[in-house]
């Protein structure tokens, strides 16, 4: 980018409603016509609705200087290019916006807050808030240094993206419900490294809600806190998840999960590397599922049936898990749970499609326990249509690992425990051929 800098400062408004977004919009723009260079906000707070990133122009935010989403959802436009969440509402407003841009950038020591609290459950306009940052079909991203927080919605999304580096940034995102971290949607090139998020929903996800595939992803060096799932691929999952490399993380805190590799929409998911994980506090630390929901999320698309899961590595994974302190009911069947369906890994295809080629090497976990003699042997529902969560199944028939329809298994130097008594056995096996079990 260019040496064309153009600063901006903050100022005390006469009006409550003024909004600073056509300032810094008009020195971006300004920028992107003299192609390219670097807009700074100094130190101060600016109010502002949808902020467009421009071709070849960063968004600088120094130490201090804070912009804050409008509460007034008019001051959010709907972009060119919406986007339908898992459960059918079109969405897509966003405080920071960027469609179809090249060599974009946001930086600094700044902070972006989305004011969510101004769309809360049971507003009428709730299901439009917006989300902070929303990049789609972008290319050559970089995201550093910033902190994201009180997002309406998801936090940073990016959809059908190639080549975007997200670095040492903060997101604090838990003023609302579904408050995801970082969304990666359908792809391309992408690393995520040394960013610590706490989040209301799923910190990191990988999904594909369209047919291109996600690939080609790297996520390392992050602490994630979350009230769902720490690490997850999925469920949005109409196009592949390939290779894919998540090492070295820190987990504090994981409500429904620490790890989860979900393709319930005709994706195959392969190639994917997890390793030197530490879950200091989660539920069931893994979860794997092939399912069959058949979703679609873009228009002249046809539903697909079961996808792939396969060619996926664990490695040196630490954990100690916990169980809710009551029973928690099933939102499909209206069962209620017990807490110990929140416990154990969980592996499972469907019959006639297993998951293939799965290896746990240098597992070290503290399973909860507390199983009782009815659970062993207990029959799973299938459920292929089911939103994939693990207590949706119930308590599993292990106290550790349960593998079902699954083809070549590999255990390497894995080590179980339990916290308390478990009648349970610590593995167990349903329709699984070629298990190998190694200095278990």
């Amino acid at each position: 980018m260019s040496e064309n800098i153009q600063t901006l400062h903050s100022y005390r408004r006469e009006s409550k409603a003024a909004l600073d977004s056509p300032a810094i919009q008009s020195a971006m723009d300004s920028c992107h016509e003299a192609g390219g260079g670097k807009v700074v906000l100094t130190p101060g707070t600016y109010r502002c609705g949808t902020l467009f990133l421009r071709d070849n122009v960063t968004l600088h935010l120094e130490v201090g200087a804070i912009i804050v989403g409008s509460a007034n959802l008019h001051d959010y436009p709907m972009p060119l290019v919406p986007f339908t969440d898992a459960v059918g509402d079109i969405r897509g407003r966003a405080l920071l916006v960027a469609e179809t841009a090249s060599h974009i950038a946001l930086t600094g020591g700044g902070v972006i807050d989305g004011n969510g609290g101004a769309f809360p459950i049971g507003k009428p306009d709730h299901k439009q808030r917006p989300f902070l940052c929303r990049l789609a079909y972008c290319k050559n991203i970089r995201i550093s240094g910033v902190t994201l927080r009180g997002a309406a919605a998801w936090t940073c999304h990016l959809l059908g993206c190639d080549d975007a580096l997200i670095e040492d940034i903060h997101i604090d995102s838990r003023i609302n419900e579904n408050n995801d971290g970082i969304d990666v949607d359908s792809c391309r090139r992408v690393t995520i490294r040394d960013c610590f998020i706490a989040s209301d929903d799923d910190a990191i996800c990988l999904k594909t809600t369209l047919p291109e595939p996600c690939e080609d992803v790297q996520v390392s060096g992050c602490t994630l806190i979350t009230e769902c799932s720490a690490l997850k691929l999925g469920t949005e999952s109409y196009g592949d998840i390939r290779r894919v490399t998540i090492a070295d993380c820190r987990i504090p805190f994981a409500g429904t999960g620490a790890i989860k590799l979900l393709t319930s929409d005709g994706g195959i998911f392969e190639d994917i590397e997890i390793r030197d994980i530490e879950i200091e506090c989660g539920t069931g630390p893994i979860f794997m599922r092939l399912g069959s929901r058949g979703r679609t999320y873009v228009r002249g698309v046809e539903a697909k049936g079961p996808g792939k899961l396969r060619r996926v590595r664990f490695a040196n994974i630490r954990a100690r898990t916990f169980v809710p302190p009551k029973d928690i009911v099933q939102p499909f069947t209206g069962e209620m749970m017990p807490p110990r369906a929140f416990s154990g890994v969980f592996v499972t295809g469907l019959p006639g499609q297993p998951v293939e080629d799965i290896s746990f090497e240098g597992m070290e976990i503290a399973f909860s326990g507390g199983g009782q003699p009815q659970d062993i042997g207990r029959p799973l529902p299938e459920e292929p249509g089911m939103y994939p969560e693990l207590y949706y199944f119930g308590a599993l028939p292990a106290a550790g690992f349960y593998v079902r329809h699954a083809k070549t298994i590999r255990f390497a130097n894995t080590r179980a425990s339990l916290q308390q008594p478990d009648p349970r056995p610590m593995f167990a096996y349903d329709d699984v051929e070629d298990v190998v079990e190694t200095e278990r």
